[in-house]
Order: C-alpha cells, then structure tokens, then sequence
C-alpha cells in the first residue's frame, strides 16, 4: 500500500513555542480524527503536586498520589502512563531543572513535592500522544506535524536511555496498545517465491512487552530470548537497535532474529518490509535505530524450540585483596573458549560475580566447561563466596532465576555510557592483561559496571542487518552507569555526563576501532556516527532521507538528525561545547 501525504510541510527547523500556540480546534480535530484517543501527557508524578506550571494537566489528588508513591519504581504502571519513563531524567528538562519527580529512595519525603520552590512542570514530558492502533493513526500523527510544525516522538514503553522517546512541546506516537500475538509457526515472508522456506515465527504488535511474549512462547512451547528487563518492548526500539540477550551468542541479536516489518513512513508509506520486498527499509530498521525511518505496528520474529538451560550464578568476596582481578583474568583468558562452547553472560564486577546461561551443551558438558572457574571461586578464592548452576526446564523458569540478578534501575535517572569489546583483546597475553587490569580499576570510578558476554559470537553476521559490523567481531558490551535523585541540579548534571563519559576512555583507547551500543549510549558519544553504526551509516543515511524527507521523526544522535541546536533538543544538558 502507498498513503502518500498531500500537505505541505511546515518548516521543521522552527517549531511552534508551545503547542499552545495551535488552535485548540486543531487538537480537537486530531482528537476526532483518531477516534477520541488523543491523551495529555501528564507528568507522572502530578497528583501529589500542589503548584504546577500553566498548561501542565491533572490536578493534585491525595488517593492517586498514594498509587503514584507505591508504584514509583514500578515498571506496570509507569509504562502505562503517557508521561511515565523508566529513567526519569526524560521527564524533565534537564537544563532548566524543571520537572515534576518525586524522591526515589523516599517517595512522601515533601521536599521533593510539597515546597514552595517545587512546581510541577511538563518539561519533556510530550504535551500530548495518541494511542495507536494502525496505520490511519500513523499517518494522521505525520500530517499534524508537517501542518503545524509540531516535533514528534515515538514511545513504546518508555524504557530507553537516550531520551527518543520524549521532547518539549511535543506529540508522541504512543505504540504501547498495539498488543496482538499471533503464532506463524510455518512463516514466509509476504510475497516471498516458493522456494524461501518456511521459519518457526511470532507476528506480535509494537506494544507487546517481553513479559507477555515469554509468556506466549512458554504456552505454545517456543523460546523468544528477551533482554535484560521484560517490561522492554519487544518489537520497539531494541530489536530496532540491535537488541542483546543472554543467548545472543548463539541465537544472534534481536535484529538478526527480525523476518518482517510493518512500518508506516514518515513518507506517508505503508509497508510490509521483508527480504523480498522493501528491502532497503527493512535492512534500515534492523540495527539502525528506533524512532527514525518509520513507526513500527507489527513485528515478525524467529522463535526456537522450547529447551532446556544450564543456568550459572557465581558470586566471589571481593573484600579480600587480589580476588577480583584474579576473577577478571580468568574471565578474559577464557572469553574465547567460553564464547566457542555457547556460554552467554552477565558479569558483574562490582560484586564481582557472574550469571551465566548456555543452551548447547548438555549438563555433564556444561559442569565441564566451567569446572575451572567453580574452582576459583570455590575452591581458590576465600571469604564469603556463591555457586549455584542448575539445569532449568525451559527459558521461563532460567529467565527470572539468572537473568532478573541484573535490576535494572526503575523510577531513577540513569546515565548509561558503553564500548563493544573485540575478539583481538582477547587473543594475546598482553592484551587480556591490560583488559582485566582496566576492568578492576573502573570499579573505583563508577557507580554501576556490566559486562555482557552477548556479542554474537557463533551466531555470526549472516543475517545482513544494519547494526555496527563490530558487534560481530566483538565477545563483550560493557556499559557503565551513574544514577541521581530529584534535587540534582543542572549545573553538576554536567560534571555527572562529563565523569561518566570519561570513565569510559580507557576502553575506548583498549579498542578504539569498535563502537558502542546504540540503544545503551553514551549521551554524548563522540565520532557517533563511525561507534554505532560503522561502515553502514552512509547507506542508513541515504535510506533516513528516501523514507522521512522532512525530518519528521528526529532524535538524539539518530541516523540524520537535526543536531544538538535544534529546539527540541532544549532540554538536553550541555558538556564540553556539544
């Protein structure tokens, strides 16, 4: 099908002050238009506000203010909320401090809600949303922007950490209610010939969660891997992004697993996106980015066998001198043969510790694979010290047991920063030396370290997707993080990006050809183009400007964006000239 929009294109590079600046007539023609489901982003936090800022919605509310404080870091209602995110920095307007949050580590403290100076603000809560659900939604989102000059957002379940899915004074194309879930366990790709063959497959929509679709799986006997946390969606911006699992070693990342696209372009397209048909949009939406070639409804994605798991949590005493880098040398002398055997994991190196999964060997060949490093920690290392590794029935019971260990911060503002860690760190003495001395120094400078042992590995690149091509040639993402409470202040939000930033150099210098993980970025990731995408960004480029001509969907550090000095990037704050 092809909707092409006929309405001339306002200016995007000036965006109205306000979306109060458009008649109210407008909104109640979009309302009516989409069949009543244009919502007002209200700060999540508003009900227990006394003050807030003109045009913020809501009112204060004693009854939904204690639903609020008993919720605050809980993923089901924040992402059912248009104006909840998972970190709350996006709800702000980082720069200017307005914002309307409450104290995460205690949410009735009044400071954070009930003094004068704290007003609740929209900052970059988008002013209003429609609720999805299909195309003529889509599109009529596309034709208000391009009439109005009003920047647009897409946001799933508001779980992502670059700020994509929020903008001041904007209209979010909210996907979160597109819940459909159809098994296609023969599936072949529309208008595919006869000749490609049938693939084990899900069609979900683009608000489906991970916690629902392992659900599904689990019913119907198929293993779907899921990320880190299961409130992400599934068919948004993660497998968009690249999307890593515990089994990516094996089943391939996220985007690899993707067979088809239903997309609506900023173009006014509607497209069914497969290797047979658009395939350069397809090829695009694969590992380049969510929120910038088109809205996704549904996606197709490989499932596999329900199996079992040999599942691994290990934890050593990192309060007796040595042991920890004792515990990183053997992890990188043993990357290689671990990543060949099919182990995928999670490290931990504050603890430090390790959670581990690995569908390819049976128990008896598992319990040999890593007999070495039960006996380092339990044998070698002294003080208090975990081991525990059991055979799980199937992906639903070894998901909450190994992979949960993570949590994954909720109701906070988090600032993430990575780097892709090739196999050639891996493959000299010298070079696995400096690797482990580098992990053990960065525990003393940052707050949140992890390494995924999730590159895919023995998946290899055989899928051509559009991810950074070092991923492929990669065993670790490792990412740093630094969290912060309500009454941070703009000025040492900067020192906060700016420390975290550097904190990530030393890895940037061990592999300074790599990249980064798109979806779990430094903010402020410099030469972004070459770290998340590689050789491909040309090619993503040329597809960002056939599919969305007028800049529809931007977004921070997106394929063609605006830049830092367009409006809607306001909010963001500022270090080192960016």
């Amino acid at each position: 099908m092809l909707l092409l929009l006929a309405l001339a294109a306002a200016p995007l590079s000036s965006y109205a002050a306000a979306t109060s600046s458009i008649p109210q007539s407008a909104w109640t023609q979009l309302n009516s238009t989409v069949g009543g489901r244009l919502h007002q982003g209200i700060p999540f936090a508003r009900s227990c506000f006394t003050h807030a800022a003109a045009g913020v919605g809501g009112t204060q509310n004693a009854a939904a203010c204690a639903t609020i404080q008993a919720n605050y870091i809980n993923t089901t209602l924040l992402q059912d909320n248009l104006g909840g995110y998972i970190n709350t920095q996006w709800e702000t307007c980082q720069a200017t401090s307005e914002q309307c949050l409450l104290d995460f580590q205690n949410t009735s403290d009044p400071a954070a809600f009930n003094v004068p100076s704290r007003i609740c603000s929209q900052g970059s809560v988008p002013d209003y949303g429609i609720k999805i659900t299909g195309a003529s939604d889509v599109l009529a989102a596309y034709a208000f922007s391009k009439a109005h000059g009003v920047p647009l957002v897409v946001k799933g379940t508001g779980h992502e950490y670059k700020g994509r899915s929020g903008a001041p004074g904007s209209l979010a194309i909210w996907t979160h209610g597109l819940k459909s879930i159809t098994n296609a366990p023969k599936f072949v790709p529309t208008n595919c010939p006869k000749s490609v063959a049938p693939r084990t497959a899900v069609t979900i929509g683009a608000g489906v969660m991970y916690e629902e679709l392992i659900d599904f799986a689990d019913a119907n006997s198929l293993t779907i891997p899921a990320g880190g946390c299961i409130s992400v969606g599934a068919a948004g911006g993660y497998p968009q992004g690249g999307g890593h699992s515990m089994f990516s070693n094996t089943h391939g990342l996220a985007a690899d697993r993707v067979l088809e696209i239903e997309v609506v372009t900023p173009r006014g397209d509607h497209l069914i996106a497969n290797q047979c048909q658009n395939t350069d949009i397809f090829w695009a939406m694969r590992g380049g980015g969510g929120g910038t070639f088109g809205v996704t409804l549904s996606m197709t994605t490989l499932t596999f066998p329900a199996t079992q798991v040999n599942g691994v949590f290990a934890i050593a005493d990192n309060s007796v001198p040595g042991q920890r880098l004792a515990f990183f040398q053997w992890m990188v002398d043993n990357a290689i043969s671990l990543a060949q055997q099919g182990w995928g994991y999670y490290l931990y190196p504050t603890i430090p510790g390790i959670a581990m999964s690995n569908t390819v060997l049976s128990q008896e060949e598992a319990e040999a694979s890593i007999a070495g490093l039960k006996t380092l920690i339990t044998q070698n290392f002294t003080g208090a010290s975990v081991w525990e590794m059991t055979l799980e029935p199937n992906y639903k019971t070894y998901y909450p047991k190994y992979v949960t260990n993570i949590a994954v911060p909720v109701g906070v503002a988090m600032t993430v920063t990575s780097r892709l860690i090739p196999v050639a760190n891996f493959q000299t003495e010298k070079s696995r030396a400096e690797l482990a001395q580098a992990m053990t120094a960065l525990i003393d400078e940052v707050p949140v370290a992890l390494g995924f042992g999730v590159a895919p590995f023995v998946h290899g690149n055989n899928n051509d997707t559009s991810v950074n091509p070092a991923w492929y040639e990669s065993l670790w993402h490792l990412a740093l993080a630094t969290t912060w409470n309500f009454n941070e202040t703009s000025s040492s939000l900067s020192t906060i990006y700016s420390d975290l930033s550097s904190a990530i150099d030393p890895f940037r210098a061990l592999a300074p050809n790599s990249g980064a993980y798109v979806n779990e970025a430094d903010i402020y990731e410099p030469d972004w183009e070459q770290s998340f995408w590689g050789d491909n960004y040309a090619r993503l480029l040329s597809i960002k400007q056939k599919y969305d001509p007028n800049h529809l969907l931007d977004c921070w550090q997106c394929v063609g964006w605006n830049g830092p000095k367009d409006a809607r990037y306001k909010c963001y704050i500022n270090i080192d000239g960016v």
